[in-house]
């Protein structure tokens, strides 16, 4: 178990989840919280479970058993109105994208404004899609469909759609796959601003530099269990070698002075969660 501040109710907690697909069990009894307007980044190997993990707790995945809270609420107790205003303050960037191949790249990216900020005239709408998308280093026309670009600028719309309502809540799955370095440089200073803002970041990665730069919060995912989950510099100071490489890498790159303080989360124990596309 570990250490936490019984001050804050977590933004969002999960409570001894466990999840499988296919007969295949892919998370076991895992229970964390991520605590509120921090960075919490989940680090793990293809197919450990990172993906079922975060799209359990952004409600995309139900769980064989355990419990997800948002706020202290249980989701699975949410009426619709609920579930809307879950949606509307939160976003969502999928491993492989997962755009509409039937949609533009404006259609794609403006769907959470056209359905949460519906007060938005279509020209408002387009060039608050445009801004992002450009941010991003997306500078192709709005009106092709994802097919005609490239898995990275893919994934790059992909981003701009889950950021573009502004949401207090965002769950990233490995945002930097599929990005050339310049990219990756892009996003970076996209996160950089939205580490500004104050918000509720989810990141399950296995990029050691995305981990370094941005998690107040680290945890440990390995064969669908939680090995360990706390503030950066003491999970890594409790993490051994034979946890992985990227313990090791980050071990290597030493401790760091955050920009603000953190408390750490309440109790933490090991356990699982779940999936949809992409690394389970």
């Amino acid at each position: 178990m570990h250490e936490t501040n019984t001050a804050r109710i977590p933004a969002l907690e999960l409570a001894g989840i466990s999840a499988s697909s296919g007969g295949f069990r892919i998370l076991t009894d895992v229970s964390l919280a991520f605590p509120e307007n921090e960075w919490s980044v989940v680090l793990g190997a293809a197919g450990s479970g990172k993906s079922t993990l975060l799209k359990t707790a952004a409600g995309l995945m139900v769980p064989d058993s355990g419990t997800v809270l948002v706020v202290g609420r249980d989701m699975a107790k949410f009426n619709p109105r609920d579930e809307i205003a879950f949606r509307s303050r939160s976003g969502f960037v999928f491993q492989d994208a997962a755009l509409w191949a039937n949609q533009s790249i404006l259609n794609n990216v403006a769907m959470p404004l056209r359905v949460h900020r519906n007060w938005m005239s279509e020209s408002q709408i387009a060039e608050t899609c445009r801004d992002i998308l450009v941010r991003l280093g997306y500078t192709e026309s709005m009106g092709v469909r994802p097919a005609e670009l490239s898995s990275g600028e893919q994934k790059l719309v992909s981003i701009a759609r889950a950021l573009v309502h502004q949401p207090s809540l965002v769950f990233l799955d490995d945002p930097t796959s599929n990005l050339d370095e310049d990219a990756v440089d892009r996003l970076f200073a996209e996160l950089d601003r939205l580490r500004a803002s104050s918000v509720t970041v989810v990141t399950v990665t296995n990029n050691t530099e995305l981990a370094y730069r941005f998690a107040d919060y680290l945890g440990v995912l390995k064969d669908g269990s939680l090995l360990d989950f706390g503030l950066y510099d003491a999970t890594i100071a409790r993490a051994e070698a034979a946890l992985g490489s990227s313990i090791a890498r980050l071990k290597a790159r030493g401790g760091r002075m955050r920009s603000r303080d953190c408390a750490e989360p309440d109790s933490f124990e090991a356990g699982s969660e779940m999936s949809q596309r992409g690394d389970v």
